[in-house]
């Protein structure tokens, strides 16, 4: 297999992973919505019931609407992270990977980051109020090992400051492109 077959294999992988996962980021962020909307009218007597009977405030209810609408905010974050991802790849299909675009793609792929952390930080906050009543919910059905994984662990840090370091190298290689252009 030739270099350039390797490098047309890797980018056509990474550009159907690439839209794979915005589909199931879009299918997700549809599921929760419509089950937000369940939640605030044929299923809203039943969810206030469960409060009540696991003894939680009834804030839970509203916190609970926040949390999924929180969740479809973080897809929506993944989807535009892979949008900018998407972009990128195509230029280094068009062979012109030192664009000032990629830079300011790079750029906002790290706040994407920035943002998602936050956000799953605040998530995490909310599932950690909301455990113990999960675990009485849950009751006899044994599930005592919820894990909803929203941490922001030393890969995820090393990710978004690789981002913004990329997206220096990128503006000041599109500088250096350009500069080598104005000379020739």
């Amino acid at each position: 297999m030739t270099e350039q077959t390797q490098s047309d294999l890797l980018l056509k992988s990474a550009r159907l992973m690439v839209i794979l996962g915005q589909i199931i980021i879009m299918i997700a962020s549809i599921g929760i919505a419509i089950g937000i909307g369940a939640l605030l009218t044929v299923g809203r007597d039943e969810v206030y019931e469960r409060i009540a009977k696991v003894g939680a405030p009834d804030v839970a209810y509203p916190l609970s609407i926040l949390a999924f609408a929180l969740i479809i905010v973080m897809l929506q974050i993944g989807y535009r992270f892979l949008k900018n991802l998407g972009g990128i790849i195509a230029t280094v299909g068009e062979g012109d990977p030192f664009a000032l675009q990629n830079a300011e793609r790079l750029n906002r792929m790290g706040w994407l980051t920035v943002a998602g952390h936050v956000l799953g930080i605040g998530l995490g906050a909310m599932a950690a109020w909301f455990m113990p009543y999960l675990v009485k919910l849950d009751g006899a059905k044994g599930h005592h090992g919820y894990d909803f994984g929203f941490d922001v662990g030393l890969g995820g840090i090393l990710l978004t400051l690789i981002l913004f370091i990329l997206a220096r190298v990128f503006r000041e290689g599109a500088k250096m492109r350009e500069e080598l252009e104005g000379t020739v």
